[in-house]
């Protein structure tokens, strides 16, 4: 390079490092796509059609449009967590009282999975026992108990949650000592997964997560109660915990140590399942991380370089990726509040825009958000695994959404919007939109 030439080159350079300053999204930036009529509507819209479709007694109806039947329990986790942050704790003390309420006039001594209601009183849909849900229900719980202080409604409570909290980290599920077959984990034999559309009989990281969180919150609720023995109990099993956590639910990917999506039991310890997902952002969602931060950023790091696909120019998150390299064509929606909310404790804004932009393409038809959505097209339909070779070939595929207002996916979406919110300088709850 000539001398002559050299304030060209500095001038060159110069814009081009305005133009990568351009390109960087700012809270500001992400301020303005929430307060757009877009997202205004749609958040409104998502936000009261839970609040308006809950009974005066708490029950909350899972579906709007009858893909699920009755009130799912394992959503008091999501809704009681979105209705703590918009203030709203009335409401959220009726949506734990209606699944407890269903609990004891059924003669349960764990919390069901689906109830209804028949003149008038609780009847059980389904009583598969997802411990993961149960975890849900407690911690629920025991944030309400720890936001409001003390109140009739715990004191009244007490005994059936700290009985079920006792009975769910018990040698029955919580798996540890010194044998071999026990990896100091919760185990879940039931656990309601998008891989294949079935249940699997797991050591998931979603358990872990609400159990340590429910485990560490119920302590805390121990203690301010002077039940000392069992508060200390409980921090030892977290730790515990936290042990088998470390031990035999991380692995290493390129050179970093991450969290596994699950391990398989196989008559011993378990194996590792090298897939994942939205599983392993559930440690955003409980607000526990069995680890040290480290491991999430490492984790969500991870899921970004190997699992982030793009579709005419539309950057998206798969639900699930297969140790085969596959991904699900699917999208699911609490992914992607978990993937949002750890985007802004991170200060991604860039990704927080990319996940907005996805969200206006995809759930644009329907009024509410989403289930989940996919990409259907060039022999593709809903819920099918899909190489990068796929991928490229799928020139005239759209997306597609299902269950728009389902209530889990909602609510969790909700809470996102509503921290996202919050750290812009907006109000958490929205004004209601016509």
């Amino acid at each position: 390079m000539t001398k002559k030439h050299y304030p060209l080159f500095l001038l060159m350079m110069l814009i081009f490092g305005m133009m990568q300053v351009k390109a960087q999204t700012s809270l500001n930036d992400i301020k303005a796509t929430l307060q757009s009529p877009y997202f205004e509507k749609l958040y409104s819209n998502t936000y009261y059609s839970l609040l308006d479709r809950m009974r005066k007694d708490g029950f909350l109806p899972e579906s709007l449009t009858g893909a699920y039947e009755g009130m799912y329990c394992r959503t008091t986790g999501a809704m009681v967590s979105l209705l703590i942050e918009t203030s709203r704790l009335k409401e959220a003390e009726l949506n734990i009282k209606c699944v407890l309420d269903a609990t004891t006039q059924n003669d349960m001594e764990r919390i069901p999975h689906v109830i209804g209601i028949k003149d008038n009183k609780y009847t059980i849909i389904s009583d598969e026992h997802q411990i993961d849900g149960q975890a849900h229900v407690l911690l629920a719980w025991a944030r309400l108990a720890l936001k409001r202080g003390h109140t009739n409604f715990e004191d009244k409570t007490w005994p059936l949650v700290s009985t079920i909290m006792k009975r769910t980290c018990d040698r029955t599920f919580f798996q540890h000592g010194w044998w071999s077959v026990e990896p100091g984990l919760i185990r879940n034999i039931s656990f309601e997964h998008s891989r294949e559309g079935r249940r699997w009989d797991v050591w998931d990281l979603l358990t872990q997560s609400f159990v340590g969180a429910a485990l560490n919150d119920m302590a805390t609720v121990a203690e301010r109660r002077s039940e000392t023995k069992l508060a200390a109990d409980w921090r030892k099993k977290m730790e515990i915990l936290q042990q088998g956590i470390r031990k035999n639910l991380t692995t290493v990917r390129n050179s970093d140590t991450t969290y596994l999506e699950m391990r398989l039991p196989d008559s011993n310890g378990g194996i590792p399942y090298l897939g994942m997902g939205w599983v392993t952002l559930s440690p955003v969602a409980a607000q526990w991380e069995g680890l040290n931060h480290q491991v999430m950023h490492n984790t969500v790091k991870a899921m970004q370089q190997g699992m982030l696909k793009k579709t005419n120019g539309l950057a998206w998150m798969p639900t699930d990726s297969y140790p085969d390299g596959t991904v699900s064509n699917e999208i699911i929606g609490k992914g992607q509040a978990w993937e949002m909310e750890f985007a802004r404790t991170e200060k991604d804004y860039n990704r927080i825009k990319a996940i907005l932009d996805l969200i206006k393409i995809v759930n644009a038809p329907k009024p509410v958000y989403m289930e989940g959505g996919w990409l259907d097209g060039n022999g593709h339909k809903q819920s099918e695994k899909i190489s990068d070779t796929d991928l490229a070939a799928m020139n005239n595929a759209v997306w597609k959404t299902k269950d728009a207002g389902n209530g889990e996916q909602c609510a969790w979406w909700c809470w996102a919007m509503a921290r996202l919110r919050v750290a812009a300088g907006l109000p958490a709850e929205p004004a209601r939109v016509k």
